[in-house]
């Protein structure tokens, strides 16, 4: 069974790849259309606060994290997400970096990782009525959860790099049955498929009412990595 701390290394890993597409991307391509819809939701208000919740499977042991609104620019936001990093992981944290993104990682390193070595990233959103999409630094969209969707509905990002990115809506509720907190709620679940190492899938859940409430990656030893986002 994997200890926190490889939870941690995990989810960073996801984080770093989601902060440096909306930090460093400059083009891309998208077969989905731009997000449109009301963008004016209490979601996106500066100032509002959510709590998540990082866990592995159905291990007790848990990180907890932030995610709070710092800016909004007409629906699109930018969010800042924190949780705690344990001094003795900082290295595994470099190490997962410089892997993935070579001298671009020291280059943007203290834009997520604090002084005191807590995660801290801030991610720009379009969060509206219609879906929600990451927005990188020329402000192209990539587009991660639409509600008005079907079941079998798909479509593709292309990073600079020329890694496609293909997302698949894999099931849409017609009743209330999915557990969010003490609600039943409806939602999408839209599948990404991952080109990360040691991640077979991504998958993100979602509800029109409350927006994207959760993230679960499959890993390649069949144990799931879960973010719900109270």
């Amino acid at each position: 069974m994997k200890n926190l701390k490889t939870v941690s290394k995990l989810f960073i890993f996801l984080l770093c790849g989601i902060y440096l597409l909306s930090a460093c991307e400059k083009e891309g391509s998208s077969s989905s259309a731009e997000l449109g819809g009301d963008t004016n939701l209490t979601k996106n208000q500066v100032g509002n606060t959510s709590t998540g919740t990082i866990k592995l499977g159905g291990t007790a042991s848990s990180i907890n994290s932030q995610v709070k609104v710092v800016e909004n620019n007409n629906g699109l936001i930018a969010v800042e997400f924190s949780f705690p990093i344990s001094s003795s992981f900082s290295g595994t944290v470099d190490g997962i970096g410089n892997a993935l993104y070579g001298e671009d990682f020291n280059k943007y390193k203290s834009s997520f990782i604090d002084s005191s070595g807590n995660f801290r990233g801030k991610f720009k959103f379009k969060n509206s009525s219609e879906g929600v999409a990451i927005v990188n630094a020329s402000g192209k969209q990539a587009v991660i959860m639409k509600y008005d969707v079907n079941v079998g509905d798909k479509w593709t990002y292309t990073k600079k790099n020329g890694k496609i990115a293909n997302y698949k809506v894999t099931k849409k509720s017609t009743t209330d049955d999915y557990d969010y907190g003490s609600l039943k709620i409806k939602t999408v679940q839209v599948e990404r498929t991952s080109s990360e190492p040691g991640v077979t899938k991504i998958i993100y859940i979602g509800n029109h009412k409350f927006g994207l409430i959760g993230i679960e990656m499959y890993l390649e030893d069949g144990s799931v990595l879960k973010y719900t986002i109270n």
